[in-house]
């Protein structure tokens, strides 16, 4: 019982060491991305990239909803224990959560492959497309980044990378092997989450799947399921709706420049994995209560500074980016990139307030709440700009979208005196 005790604990260091060794994780990533990326646009093309980039958008629904807003809620609770028998149930509760969640997940990713013109025509990306989100609902990266084991989780993403690029860069070889790159990655997720999970069973006890705390942990994560599925709503699944309305070529443009915002958004993701479990830790001890609002009042200018220089960036630099990394091929691109780049600041700001001050405040209701009123319009801007100005009207609504959001959750923290709290010496 030591040693699992031993493994269920810290691997140790400070906050900012942690935040360093993530961010080493992260230019993996970034290396991983600077080869595919290019790759993709050259081998595959506009029309054949847009398709990958409607069936990648559709598996992100899926995982949205296998998922459930299950992760962050895994997060704050694994950072409150780190008592075993209390680490293996709260396991066993997740995996029977997303047991729940799989069977509307999979609906969803076979209507949404015959609903989409560019899936229907090609089923078998939207097949492997709901396969890949399946998967990635059962990942565990909630589970070490609430133990603060962000090296385990570092290093299992680096494993899948290491395994999908040379399956890609083997496999793909011209404009009809797209659905390969969806394959590659359905290979490469389901040898890193078994891994995942293997090295969890050796840091508790046997779990037990209980049918009756998946349902319970639905109802308690349905508050968060919301604010991330109406996030999501405005993210990743307007590739997928552009797909319902325009030709492969349009979609790859808007698809393309979309990936790359994501890219640049995903700078501010291991701060995220750090501060999410770290916070909330801190504010659950009075002790620890004032060091969890300076992390919180740290973050906000940090993240914000972050947002503000990748905007300035990507105005000065998207022509030259987009030439660079996908070609000539997608020039029609950059216009729709410089627009996505607006939110940048106002997405730190969101990200800051919903992750690092509500949710470990436990304020779940006051997110989905929120990023209920922001969605309304940012969905009717969706529907009404991208049917009538295509991506970019869509890449105007999300950036509206954002500045909605970044509003009404500055205004939430004003309301119960977070802001003077958070930002007093």
């Amino acid at each position: 019982m030591t040693s699992r005790v031993e493994q269920a604990a810290p691997e140790g260091g400070s906050t900012g060491r942690a935040l360093a060794f993530v961010y080493v994780g992260y230019a993996f990533r970034y290396l991983y991305l600077l080869i595919l990326v290019p790759f993709y646009g050259r081998v595959l093309g506009a029309a054949e990239y847009g398709r990958v980039l409607a069936a990648m958008s559709l598996y992100q629904i899926v995982w949205m909803l296998g998922e459930y807003g299950f992760a962050p809620v895994g997060a704050r609770d694994a950072a409150s224990t780190r008592d075993p028998a209390a680490l293996s149930a709260l396991y066993g509760r997740h995996v029977a959560g997303r047991l729940v969640t799989g069977l509307p997940a999979l609906l969803v990713g076979i209507g949404g492959t015959f609903l989409s013109p560019l899936l229907r025509e090609h089923p078998i990306f939207g097949i492997l497309a709901t396969l890949n989100g399946l998967v990635a609902a059962f990942n565990l990266g909630w589970f070490y980044q609430g133990m603060l084991r962000f090296r385990t989780s570092v290093l299992l993403e680096m494993f899948g990378f290491a395994l999908n690029l040379p399956l890609v860069l083997l496999l793909v070889h011209g404009p009809s092997d797209g659905w390969r790159v969806l394959g590659s990655l359905l290979f490469s997720s389901v040898a890193c989450t078994l891994t995942a999970h293997a090295i969890a069973w050796k840091s508790i006890e046997r779990p037990r799947l209980r049918y009756a705390e998946g349902t319970a942990l639905v109802r308690e994560s349905t508050a968060l399921f919301a604010h991330k599925g109406l996030i999501l709503l405005m993210a990743s699944s307007s590739t997928y709706l552009i797909s319902l309305f325009a030709s492969a070529a349009q979609v790859g443009y808007y698809g393309a420049a979309e990936r790359l915002v994501s890219a640049a958004l995903s700078l501010m993701n291991p701060a995220n994995q750090v501060l999410v479990g770290t916070v909330a830790r801190h504010i659950s001890s009075r002790d620890s209560e004032d060091r969890a609002y300076a992390m919180m009042r740290t973050g906000f200018w940090t993240l914000s500074a972050l947002g503000a220089a990748m905007l300035t960036g990507t105005v000065l630099l998207s022509g030259t980016l987009v030439r660079l990394i996908l070609g000539e091929g997608f020039m029609p691109s950059v216009p729709i990139l410089r627009i996505l780049a607006l939110m940048f600041p106002f997405a730190a700001i969101d990200q800051v307030i919903t992750g690092y001050v509500l949710i470990p405040l436990r304020l779940d209701r006051v997110v989905t709440r929120v990023s209920f009123q922001s969605a309304l319009t940012t969905v009717a801007m969706l529907l009404i700009l991208g049917h009538a100005f295509g991506g970019a009207g869509v890449a105007w609504a999300r950036t509206l979208g954002a500045v909605v959001m970044a509003i009404s959750l500055i205004h939430a923290l004003q309301s119960r005196q977070l802001l003077r709290r958070i930002f007093s010496a």
